[in-house]
């Protein structure tokens, strides 16, 4: 067997040790320490961590500063081991949180808070503070709890209603309103021409009464201020009536002593007697009240009025109004652009809308001057343009629109210019396509915005979308937000849930 020659042996030298270098960059890339920073560990301890990972990242302040390293039971709840790198302090009042990237994003851990003057924490040791309150999970639990309630009610109602008795008396409860409908119908039918003229009545009183306000504005503040003392003085008169009112009640002085009479309740049963008689007498139709009361002419008549009356304030309950506010997030900007916009709907086809945009990238603008100088034999111009941005501005919507079946067209002020906007509904309005074009320029491209709306709940949904996309200044951005909407009727709501403190 013949011995190998030098340049082999060193072949199969390098061959080796390039192996076994391989196989513990591998071990280290798998553990996610290759070339990893100098870390200490910190523990926090959780009820729940559902879905977090060893290996998942710790951030701060979106900046990602170390790793889930262990993860394990302590006393039937969660506790984890934070490998923190060691450049980054951390403060012993900082506050752990669980936190997802979107809806169906990873987990991971978020440090925030940190006030200075408290200590740093070591190696080894707690974090005292965690919070799992704005995970996601946590508010599909509660919404399940919910559901679970809508569903207790809806059993206990389907109870009720339920068997032969409850289908009987729901029928009957249907035909009655059937009959009410046809009667209300035939009614307003025989009364259109009055109920118009009370109508017109009614707009040519509106107006004089808005040109009365208007030319006697001072006036109207004297009243108010007048309206406050009286109220004032109400208080207070009232608080001596509570006084008297106790005087009585305990028997002192001649009103007391008179309330605590025996033959004044005599003479109040004598009185309610002859009140009695006299009520009989106007139901039997004797005098003059008795022929008012039983006239069927007099009733009809105000029927009639009723009718006019309750046909106006039912266009008035048609108003509707909407309170929408929105933020997106600009992906190229880092920006937060806010939105808050409310709707007022006449009627269902037609709508008005007013608001206000925060806007932190503000306004680009142009100017230029022309510098004309002498030089003796003629005159020389020099143009100098200054670009110059407003940032922060707060802008104003005010639009109307026009909706046909799911498609809506809208023109107006859009964040203080002109422009004009489209929207389509699907799915029963829980998805909104739209788009915009505004800020018309003879020298830059309009401000062209399109997107979509999800509505996930009845006052929750999401946008995302792309902002300005045809911008030739590299405004070009996409962009996601969250938004909340409240009908008026959700705003009732909200007003009368609202606890009130009783004044001293």
């Amino acid at each position: 067997m013949a011995f190998k020659t030098g340049t082999e042996i060193k072949v199969g030298i390098f061959v080796f040790i390039a192996l076994v270098a391989l196989v513990i960059m591998s071990l280290q890339v798998g553990s996610g320490s290759l070339f990893s920073r100098g870390t200490y560990d910190l523990v926090v301890v959780f009820d729940n961590v559902t879905g977090l990972k060893t290996g998942a990242p710790v951030e701060i302040a979106g900046i990602e500063v170390g790793q889930v390293s262990e993860i394990g039971l302590e006393g039937g709840r969660a506790r984890l081991v934070l490998a923190i790198r060691d450049n980054v302090k951390v403060r012993s009042d900082v506050t752990a949180s669980i936190k997802s990237r979107g809806v169906l994003g990873d987990k991971f851990l978020e440090l925030r808070g940190g006030t200075e003057g408290y200590d740093y924490l070591a190696e080894g040791q707690s974090i005292q503070l965690s919070d799992r309150s704005a995970d996601l999970e946590v508010l599909f639990e509660k919404v399940g709890q919910i559901a679970d309630d809508i569903g207790l009610v809806a059993k206990s109602v389907a109870n009720v209603m339920g068997g032969p008795e409850g289908e009987r008396d729901l029928r009957l409860t249907f035909h009655s309103l059937r009959d009410l409908s046809l009667s209300l119908n035939q009614m307003v039918q025989s009364n259109m021409e009055s109920v118009n003229v009370i109508v017109a009545n009614m707009r040519e009183f509106s107006g004089d009464l808005r040109q009365v306000s208007s030319q006697n504005k001072r006036s109207v503040g004297a009243i108010i201020e007048n309206f406050e003392l009286a109220s004032s003085q109400l208080k207070v008169t009232l608080e001596k009536m509570g006084s008297v009112l106790d005087k009585i009640d305990s028997g002192e002085g001649a009103m007391g002593k008179m309330v605590g009479d025996q033959e004044m309740g005599e003479d109040l049963k004598r009185t309610v007697a002859s009140l009695e008689s006299v009520a009989r007498k106007i139901d039997e139709g004797k005098g003059t009240l008795g022929k008012l009361v039983n006239d069927e002419s007099t009733a009809e008549e105000l029927d009639r009025a009723l009718e006019g009356v309750n046909k106006y304030l039912d266009k008035q309950d048609s108003f509707k109004t909407v309170l929408d506010f929105h933020a997106e997030h600009q992906a190229d900007s880092g920006d937060i652009k806010s939105y808050l916009n409310m709707e007022l709907h006449p009627n269902s086809d037609h709508f008005y809308l007013l608001g206000v945009v925060s806007d932190p990238r503000g306004r680009t603008r142009e100017t230029e001057t022309v510098t004309r100088t002498w030089t003796g034999a003629a005159f020389t111009e020099v143009r100098e343009i200054e670009e110059k941005t407003e940032r922060d501005q707060m802008l104003f919507n005010a639009q109307i629109g026009k909706r046909w079946g799911d498609f809506v067209l809208r023109g107006g002020v859009f964040e203080s210019t002109g422009g004009v906007g489209a929207e389509y509904y699907l799915w029963e309005d829980r998805f909104k396509l739209f788009a915009e074009a505004f800020d018309f320029d003879n020298e830059d491209p309009a401000h062209y915005k399109a997107g979509v709306n999800i509505y996930f709940l009845k006052n929750f949904y999401v946008a995302a979308g792309w902002d300005d996309f045809a911008s030739n200044k590299g405004n070009i951005s996409f962009f996601a937000g969250l938004g909340l909407r409240f009908t008026d009727e959700d705003l009732k709501y909200i007003m009368s849930s609202m606890p009130v403190s009783a004044g001293n």
